[in-house]
């Protein structure tokens, strides 16, 4: 039977991340498992942003540092074709004292990280977004490094591209349990199709099947399962919007693709992707346009459902797992697993190489939720 350094369970923009950042180590013989093939869950339809403005310290840094490697994605992993990857900014409106008090400390500590975030004047926004409803918000918070990727599939399959290279395979097929031995030692995976493959250690990165992937050897992940829907509209050859629009008090986002369609969603409580599609796209627009009025102008197209596999804190579960060896996990990405996707998967693949992290990520361990060291991430949309 064949062996393998290791396999990695999930052709996600995370687990394709892990894959190329363990190659860079020097890790060359490597599978990916995935039943659906390479980016064929939600990394497919995930919009691309990327954004450094987050309530704490460890998803901040991760988020820089990702920033960094996809401004520079293209050297990286030399991809056939380039990826197009703009910093053109998140803009966050507020419209209430009390959510820019609230936000001080926040905006505090992403620029006592380098994060380069800070407060707008309604004119100022008018200046970033024209056709802003200046009288709808107080102020604002701009980071201009923020940025956005068009095609999320694009960069999953550039990372696996450049896995490949190195001599990581990939097959598409169903992992029906991790194998592990009698003294708790991971030995391998058992798949649908292709049976048992041996290997030094798994990663469990299976996104939504990450959770009924970790039963098979009694590891039981605190995920929950929320949907998100996204609105498109048709192509517009204006440009209205270049820097991702969002209100958390609102509840609203948005953004133009470098295509002209602009994408949009509503992000309130008393409404979710399980209510009725014209309702939605009522109250998308109803509270779109209070803030951005050109919303007027735009005719809907189609829209996606997706799901977030979200953790009690909306923090990701990074690292391996007390007393089974050879096991690691990056799973429970809350919403925001593409835009920190190359911080991760460096991590991942240098925890397993035993080199030093670039960054401590030892709070997302999966023992903080029996130690009760829940990390509550505020910025969440």
């Amino acid at each position: 039977m064949e062996k393998y350094d290791g396999i990695i369970v999930g052709a996600g923009i995370i687990g394709c991340s892990i894959a190329y950042h363990l190659t860079t180590k020097g890790f060359k013989k490597l599978l990916v498992v995935d039943k659906g093939g390479i980016a064929s869950g939600v990394t497919g339809i995930c919009p691309g942003g990327v954004r450094q403005q987050w309530g704490t310290e460890i998803n901040c840094l991760m988020s820089k540092r990702s920033v960094s490697f996809f401004e520079n994605i293209n050297e990286h992993l030399q991809p056939k074709e380039k990826i197009g990857y703009k910093s053109v900014g998140y803009l966050r409106t507020f419209h209430s004292d009390r959510a820019i008090e609230g936000y001080q400390d926040i905006m505090k500590l992403q620029n006592s990280l380098d994060i380069p975030t800070r407060m707008l004047t309604p004119d100022e926004v008018e200046e970033i977004i024209p056709g802003i409803n200046k009288d709808s918000f107080l102020t604002a918070s701009f980071c201009g490094t923020d940025g956005f990727v068009d095609d999320a599939n694009h960069v999953t399959q550039s990372f696996a591209d450049a896995a490949k290279r190195e001599g990581t395979t990939f097959i598409d097929d169903e992992v029906v349990k991790i194998l592990k031995s009698s003294d708790n030692k991971v030995t391998g995976i058992f798949t649908k199709e292709n049976g048992e493959i041996a290997s030094d250690f798994v990663v469990n990165a299976a996104g939504l099947g990450s959770k009924e992937l970790a039963e098979t050897i009694d590891v039981h992940l605190p995920i929950t399962f929320e949907k998100r829907r996204i609105l498109y509209t048709k192509k517009i050859e204006e440009r209205l919007l270049d820097p991702l629009l969002m209100s958390f008090e609102k509840g609203f986002a948005a953004k133009q693709f470098a295509n002209g369609v602009l994408y949009m969603s509503y992000l309130g409580k008393d409404l979710d992707a399980d209510s009725n599609l014209q309702d939605f796209q009522r109250k998308t627009l109803e509270v779109g346009r209070e803030i951005f009025p050109v919303l007027d102008q735009v005719e809907l197209r189609t829209h996606i459902d997706g799901i977030y596999d979200s953790t009690p804190d909306h923090q990701a579960i990074l690292g391996d797992v007390n007393g089974i060896d050879g096991y690691y996990q990056a799973v429970g990405m809350s919403g925001h697993g593409f835009m920190m996707s190359p911080a991760i998967g460096e991590s991942i693949a240098c925890m397993i190489a035993g080199e030093k992290q670039p960054m401590d990520v030892s709070s997302l361990h999966f023992d903080r939720f029996e130690t009760n060291k829940l990390l509550f991430e505020p910025s969440v949309v």
